[in-house]
């Protein structure tokens, strides 16, 4: 997924919804990006409250970014990100 395809589809959801990758049956919260070889990679925590729905918005919406496509971080590479789900007012990526 792009991530100017990613903001278009965050836009129709509440502001203050927690931002999650979900991830063999585990949820980790979305507490940063960071760009790497042209890609966005999420930043991911089990310890740390998931970004806003309106936090992680402002983080993506760059105009350089809008092409580039998304990532998290899994174990010890990086999986891309194809579409999310919505469960208990939490934005589940994955």
């Amino acid at each position: 997924m792009r991530t100017i395809d990613l903001i278009l589809l965050l836009n129709d959801f509440k502001k203050n919804n927690r931002i999650f990758v979900e991830d063999d049956d585990q949820r980790l919260a979305v507490v940063d990006i960071e760009i790497i070889d042209d890609t966005v990679v999420l930043k991911t925590s089990t310890k740390l409250h998931g970004l806003k729905n309106w936090e992680f918005l402002v983080l993506l919406n760059q105009k350089d970014y809008y092409e580039f496509p998304i990532f998290y971080h899994n174990k010890n590479s990086h999986k891309q990100l194809f579409g999310f789900r919505v469960a208990n007012d939490c934005l589940l990526l994955g």
